[in-house]
């Protein structure tokens, strides 16, 4: 197996929404917030038309390396409801292999809120995802890997951090290569001392995050000061700024990748998984960074200029509500 992947199986609810509906239901327009089943049910309801996509970060990412010709494995858990067949109908197009049993809870919906200018804000329940278990996941997979791709939001799944603890024994024990992505700020600043301390073991080889969320690992304001901070770790990362480009830092080395702007994106949900996708890629090929950066660049913004966060396909997976 070339990739294996952890993380949420989401179904992404993508919806054009206005700034006064985000400040209607208290959402922070740029974040990750994550809401009880009641408060979700009622966004969901106030919904003025919505398309429901399979999604999920290590999920978008997976397919994302599928499409290059990379054999990937997911382990996540959708519910047992009427989004089963469409998770697993899209995953088995890609080529995607995933055989974790469905979970008793309704499948976890992320509500992706496009607003006019172009931003992201994300609203999300708990739902089947958080129940994946460290005996969902075959260690043979993991051991076999050439690289391991996570989410932080791992560290919620299961009880007593049972699949975290699971995977990193076995990215120590393998000196398997792992990039974590950062996408949660609630989440960055209470597990930073832990990621702090997976990065100075070697169990996270590499991280990867937005210019929201990554300062919550440091504490900073600003890209200057978390640049600054990324420098310090044993690790390389990468810090992506929407149209301002994204930053490969490893310790005194700095790559600045500019991108080429789409003024008028079909969907922005996505363009950073397949960025992540395309530098996994280039670090696989054994590709200079500068190299690496550019194609994982153009792997984004080709996402910019389609409507769902996967590679397109002949199939489209959704449910338009």
């Amino acid at each position: 197996m070339d990739v294996v992947g952890i993380g949420l199986a989401n179904i992404d609810l993508v919806a054009h929404v206005s700034d006064a509906f985000l400040a209607n239901h208290k959402v922070i327009k740029g974040r990750a917030h994550k809401m009880d089943d009641l408060s979700f049910a009622r966004l969901r309801s106030a919904l003025p038309r919505f398309d429901a996509i399979p999604g999920g970060c290590s999920a978008n990412v997976l397919c994302g390396l599928a499409t290059m010709g990379l054999q990937t494995e997911f382990f996540g858990k959708i519910g047992d409801d009427s989004f089963q067949a469409l998770w697993q109908s899209s995953f088995n197009d890609f080529d995607v292999k995933s055989d974790v049993n469905a979970g008793r809870k309704e499948s976890s919906q992320c509500a992706v809120l496009v607003t006019p200018d172009g931003e992201r804000s994300f609203a999300y329940m708990d739902g089947a995802s958080w129940d994946l278990t460290a005996q969902d996941i075959t260690t043979d997979s993991l051991k076999s890997a050439r690289m391991i791709v996570s989410e932080i939001y791992m560290y919620g799944f299961g009880q007593n951090s049972e699949v975290s603890k699971c995977v990193f024994e076995c990215v120590q024990e393998h000196k398997i290569p792992h990039i974590m992505k950062i996408m949660d700020q609630d989440f960055g600043r209470h597990y930073a001392q832990k990621i702090h301390a997976l990065v100075d073991a070697g169990i996270i080889t590499t991280l990867i995050g937005n210019h929201f969320n990554l300062p919550y690992l440091f504490g900073t304001k600003g890209i200057d000061d978390t640049i600054e901070k990324l420098k310090t770790l044993k690790c390389d990362s990468v810090l992506t700024h929407n149209r301002e480009g994204a930053y490969y830092v490893f310790k005194d080395y700095v790559h600045h990748q500019p991108v080429e702007a789409v003024e008028h994106p079909k969907n922005t949900t996505g363009a950073g998984d397949q960025f992540m996708a395309g530098f996994i890629m280039g670090k696989l090929d054994g590709k200079p960074i500068p190299e690496t950066m550019e194609f994982a660049s153009n792997c984004a913004r080709v996402i910019l200029m389609h409507d769902t966060a996967r590679p397109p396909l002949v199939n489209r997976h959704s449910i338009r509500f």
